[in-house]
């Protein structure tokens, strides 16, 4: 065996075990977050509920300018335009998960106040991805058509479809650091306003390490579309 056969069969190798990594983590996140959220939702808060938290912090943080609102469903909780959206097990919730997520959705609307320039460029940005999105696949497979049509065609369509795709994964990368301080605003906020201990910090970190694991995963999933073996349900 040459050194060039060596050298190619060991790349491949390792495209190989790359992949395998990147499908684990983007199959496992979901499932991963539902477990970790089970397990600490057991631990309550020496605190109210989570509705008298944001609703404290509104008052103390925002003037009382955030809103909560309720929304049908599991992990599907989010902020937008001065509102907070907690899920079921969310709302008027009292244990370690339950605040996590709330404060973590607050921690987004402490970037809207602190980086309103940022966030209105990143909420551009990611509707740009989504629309993008729907084209990458179709135009991808025409650009496929041409080939046998006309080259020259099927290059300039091929291109026009990864450059689609690299600006959805651009967009997706930046969700993860998004998110990742949203997690950080809100530990700072239960600290603040639920007076966490060392221990019941540690648990809400857990929580949210698991939940930034589903869009790092989200991402990989965006990567790895192509594959078809990546599942489709997720919590994000």
């Amino acid at each position: 065996m040459s050194i060039l056969e060596i050298i190619l069969y060991s790349l491949i190798g390792i495209l190989v075990i790359v992949l395998v990594v990147c499908l684990a983590i983007a199959n496992y996140a979901g499932s991963n977050l539902v477990a970790v959220f089970e397990k600490y939702e057991k631990y309550n808060a020496d605190f109210f509920d989570t509705t008298t938290l944001a609703k404290n912090i509104s008052a103390g943080e925002f003037n009382g300018s955030v809103k909560i609102g309720h929304v049908d469903g599991f992990l599907n909780d989010y902020y937008y335009r001065g509102t907070i959206y907690l899920s079921s097990r969310v709302a008027n919730a009292s244990n370690i998960s339950a605040f996590a997520v709330c404060a973590h959705e607050l921690g987004h609307a402490m970037q809207y106040r602190d980086e309103p320039k940022k966030m209105k460029k990143f909420g551009k940005k990611i509707r740009l991805s989504n629309i993008l999105s729907k084209f990458t696949l179709p135009l991808f497979l025409i650009g496929i058509v041409f080939i046998f049509i006309n080259i020259i065609v099927a290059i300039a369509i091929l291109s026009a479809s990864v450059v689609m795709f690299l600006i959805g994964l651009l967009s997706k990368l930046s969700t993860i650091k998004i998110e990742k301080e949203a997690s950080e605003n809100g530990i700072k906020l239960l600290q603040k306003y639920a007076n966490f201990d060392e221990n019941q910090v540690k648990y809400a970190k857990k929580v949210l390490s698991s939940a930034k694991l589903t869009y790092v995963a989200s991402f990989l999933k965006s990567m790895l579309k192509w594959t078809m073996l990546v599942n489709k349900y997720d919590f994000y």
